[in-house]
């Protein structure tokens, strides 16, 4: 049996592998925790996500036609709209972004 000598290709695919083995190696390095020199201790607060839970509650299924009537008698889509615009101008925006005298 004969035992033919690698290609310089996969020499360099070892040498690759070595180094890249080596330098994880080196990336690992031990963490020292000190504590500090005030000594100050962290109050931790638990607070359930469940403490505000609502249960869902159904509303009362009423007839598709009542329910369009309604609608229609209020003034339809069009009065929807005027209520999301009027919660939108009573709520002023937090951010305001200036463009310089871009409009």
């Amino acid at each position: 049996m004969s035992h033919k000598s690698p290609k310089p290709s996969q020499l360099a695919n070892v040498a690759l592998l070595a180094c890249l083995y080596a330098s994880s190696a080196w990336a690992q390095s031990e963490t020292k925790s000190e504590v500090s020199a005030t000594g100050k201790s962290v109050e931790l607060v638990y607070e359930s996500s469940f403490q505000n839970y609502q249960r869902y509650s159904a509303s009362t299924i009423q007839s598709w036609k009542l329910t369009n009537d309604t609608v229609k008698d209020i003034g339809g889509w069009r009065e929807y709209a005027k209520e999301v615009t009027q919660d939108q101008d009573a709520k002023p925006s937090v951010s305001v972004h200036s463009h310089g005298g871009h409009q």
